[in-house]
């Protein structure tokens, strides 16, 4: 019993525990509510201002959609005015990057043809260039061929009669000795005027073989003769030595003289000093002179009672042929101007690196006889010879034998 007491009484102080939570959680609740409530009307308080400055009057709608129209309008201005900037700029920018390409093409082209033309600048100059090469190889080639040719040149063939018996003969005047008996083969010396000379042969080119030293050798037949030469004038034996010259005779005085010739006749009109001839004269000058300076400068001058005087061919005894045309040609319109024309021989030479007396002797003869009957000879090359005369350089004179040969040209005159 007493237990069950004691259980009633924990059921009944539990049902008060439950009754009391139950108020203090409904007072809670009540609390909570009110709490709630207030706070509710705390937030429509501070939220009522906002809504009254949010609302708006129709008005004020009106000129917030017209705001708001002219905002896109304006908006769609500035888009439209920046799109058309912005297409400006692109064009401008295309309109730059198409004059930049425009520019960069004609740079381009420009350089181009700068490059094409001195592409073919350079290769004119490379076309030039090659040319000139080729000639320069062309013309060396060519004198490689000549002296080739001249060194491979062929001596002629010739044939020895032999005399029964020796002979001595002398040399009319300074003369060459060879190897053959021509022009073609080598020198091995030379002979003095009147110098003796033991002949033991002729050859087929009518040269004598003759006894040199312990050799055989050769000489022209033109200065080989069987008398000791007249007089015996020393024409110059060795160059160091002096001959003998005649006197200088009275100079004959003759007006319009035409003076033709080289450094002979340059010479000559120093040695004489002052004189009335008309002197055309240039050193180491020949036909092609002659041909285009002297002729020219002669028609320039020749008249009624002209005399001219030619002596050309020392230096080029070549061209003989030459000098018999073109003087027969100009001599016959010399002439029919009431001139008269000579032509005097080439004079003697001595050994020098230039002509041999064997060329001067040959010139002589085949000029002399192609000339026309109307050109007057002078043989100056026998007058000398016959009078004797100085060479300094086996080429030119001394000024005794210029004084000498000119007083004689005058008086042919």
């Amino acid at each position: 019993m007493k237990r069950l007491a004691l259980v009633l009484f924990a059921v009944i102080l539990l049902v008060m525990d439950g009754a009391g939570e139950g108020k203090a959680m409904a007072k809670e609740t009540e609390t909570g509510k009110k709490t709630v409530s207030e706070a509710f009307t705390q937030r429509k308080e501070e939220e009522a201002p906002k809504a009254a400055a949010t609302k708006q009057s129709p008005s004020q709608k009106a000129g917030e959609k017209t705001n708001t129209a002219k905002g896109k309008d304006t908006a769609k201005e500035t888009n439209t005015a920046k799109g058309k900037d912005t297409v400006k700029e692109k064009d401008t920018a295309k309109g730059k990057d198409t004059a930049k390409e425009t520019n960069t093409v004609k740079e381009k082209d420009t350089v181009k043809e700068t490059n094409t033309a001195k592409g073919k600048d350079t290769e004119k100059e490379a076309d030039t260039t090659k040319e000139k090469d080729a000639v320069k190889k062309t013309d060396t080639a060519e004198e490689k061929g000549t002296d080739t040719a001249k060194e491979q040149k062929k001596l002629p063939d010739y044939k020895v009669t032999a005399f029964e018996e020796a002979k001595i003969m002398y040399a009319s005047n300074p003369v060459n000795v060879r190897k053959g008996p021509t022009t073609d083969f080598e020198r091995v010396g030379g002979l003095n005027r009147a110098q003796e000379v033991t002949v033991t042969g002729q050859a087929d080119t009518d040269w004598y073989e003759i006894l040199y030293g312990e050799e055989k050798a050769y000489v022209s037949n033109h200065y080989l003769q069987d008398e000791i030469p007249a007089n015996e004038p020393q024409s110059q034996p060795e160059q160091s030595k002096p001959q003998p010259v005649q006197a200088v005779t009275e100079v004959k005085n003759v007006a319009g003289v035409i003076m033709v010739g080289d450094s002979r006749f340059v010479q000559m009109q120093a040695s004489i000093g002052e004189n009335s001839c008309i002197w055309i004269a240039e050193s180491g000058k020949g036909y092609k002179w002659f041909s285009e300076n002297a002729v020219p400068r002669i028609d320039g001058c020749v008249g009624k009672g002209s005399k001219i005087l030619i002596n050309l061919g020392v230096n080029d005894p070549g061209n003989m042929k030459n000098y018999a045309e073109l003087v027969n040609a100009k001599a016959a319109e010399w002439i029919g101007k009431g001139a008269s024309v000579y032509y005097a021989s080439v004079n003697p030479v001595w050994e020098n690196p230039y002509v041999t007396e064997e060329q001067v002797e040959y010139f002589n003869s085949q000029l002399q006889g192609s000339l026309s009957g109307d050109i007057h000879w002078i043989d100056s090359h026998t007058y000398l010879n016959t009078i004797g005369y100085k060479l300094v350089d086996g080429l030119h004179f001394n000024t005794e034998t210029y004084q000498n040969l000119y007083a004689f040209f005058l008086s042919c005159l």
